[in-house]
């Protein structure tokens, strides 16, 4: 009876408090005054550890972007990254801020799937793609913005040459 017995609880220190990044095999997120990747394929187990700055969070970034190439974005609420202001003197802790300066989801490329709006609705198209991911793409928002505006004067000429004006009686 006692050959087996159940495994110990897993060590607090290493646990993580929320992913906020997911790929085929690591996970990235933090814990109790760290930033952290995980390993899935050995049970979740921590394998590097980074400390709750923002230094920490951009070490950590570029290492699990090293290491998963292909990841989503899987955490909710707000970033966990904090911003050099809200860092308390100790470096360990964030201080309870919901702003955040760096998003790593930043400057990664919008889904071609965006480019239906601006080419469908004209310019309301463009502008709705322009607000919802001008902060993931700012490049490719203002090009679908202009989009929309060109295809809205392409449908008003076409419109125009198609339908005949009818002379006032």
């Amino acid at each position: 009876m006692a050959d087996w017995l159940p495994p110990p609880p897993p060590s607090t220190s290493d646990e993580a408090q929320q992913y906020t990044h997911s790929g085929g095999r690591y996970l990235l997120g933090f814990g109790h005054g760290f930033f952290g990747i995980w390993d899935r394929s050995a049970g979740s187990a921590l394998v590097e550890r980074f400390p709750r700055t923002v230094e920490g969070w951009q070490a950590a970034w570029r290492r699990y972007v090293a290491l998963e190439p292909a990841h989503t974005e899987v955490g909710l609420g707000a970033s966990p990254v904090p911003s050099a202001a809200a860092v308390d003197p100790a470096g360990a802790h964030p201080a309870s801020s919901t702003t955040s300066t760096s998003r790593p989801g930043v400057g990664s490329p919008a889904h071609p799937a965006w480019w239906l709006l601006p080419i469908l609705m004209g310019w309301m198209g463009g502008l709705m793609a322009w607000l919802l991911i001008r902060d993931q793409d700012p490049r490719r928002a203002r090009a679908m913005l202009v989009t929309g505006i060109v295809a809205t004067v392409v449908w008003l000429v076409v419109y125009s040459t198609i339908v005949p004006v009818r002379p006032s009686t």
